[in-house]
């Protein structure tokens, strides 16, 4: 999908700069606790959904930096909740995590920000989902991030 314009570009990747401040102020003085109490059987605690968006951020971060390095590269398919299982995400500080998140988070950022209008077609080919572009795919983190945030903050509310 193309887009019409580079405001569209802007947003998203102020969007995607904001998300760590946004969990940091939902998390800080927060219980550890709080952080780990499942709203109802089966669904997730806070750690459980912060540990789901670190491994998403990790997989589609290297997806970005392959499109950026090799047009038309092909894009594994990784199962985002087998890849936190690996990391360990939902064990680990909740506070040490989102500081390297935002560490990751800044680097990424910095990148899009110095991107040229035409870097944002560059595509590969997922294995399941077939040509992504680099545009499709920070909509998709964005619009992901973003719902997982209003989940943080409206569980922590």
């Amino acid at each position: 999908m193309a887009f019409d314009n580079q405001e569209e570009v802007v947003a998203l990747v102020q969007h995607m700069a904001a998300i760590p401040e946004r969990l940091v102020h939902a998390i800080n003085g927060k219980a550890p606790a709080q952080l780990m109490r499942r709203p109802a059987p089966g669904e997730w605690s806070v750690q459980e959904i912060f540990a789901h968006m670190r491994a998403v951020d990790d997989i589609v971060t290297t997806r970005i930096y392959m499109l950026l390095a090799r047009q038309g590269a092909p894009l594994v398919d990784f199962n985002e909740r087998s890849w936190a299982d690996a990391a360990r995400y939902v064990n680990r500080d909740i506070h040490q995590s989102l500081t390297l998140f935002t560490l990751r988070r800044i680097e990424i950022v910095t990148v899009l920000r110095q991107l040229f209008f035409e870097d944002w077609q560059r595509f590969g080919h997922h294995e399941t989902y077939g040509t992504q572009t680099l545009l499709s795919i920070v909509r998709d983190l964005a619009s992901h991030e973003g719902e997982h945030c209003s989940q943080i903050e409206k569980l922590l509310s």
